[in-house]
């Protein structure tokens, strides 16, 4: 069984703004790691453009992630 590091959420309020939300402490983790700034609902806010980037560099850790 599989499971998910990261849900993407790219259908956000802000154009071209993607929300990832870790779901584990290794998510979490590795958000912290690269500097990625977490706010206090969770998620981290990356630019729409750059999600292909965060989905190849995390999968180098071992990390899934989900896009919706």
């Amino acid at each position: 069984m599989n499971t998910v590091d990261f849900r993407l959420v790219s259908n956000t309020a802000v154009s071209g703004i993607t929300l990832v939300y870790a779901l584990n402490e290794d998510a979490y983790n590795y958000l912290c790691d690269e500097d990625i700034t977490v706010m206090d609902n969770g998620a981290a806010p990356i630019d729409s453009d750059n999600v292909g980037d965060f989905i190849s560099d995390s999968s180098w850790s071992q990390l899934e992630c989900e896009l919706v």
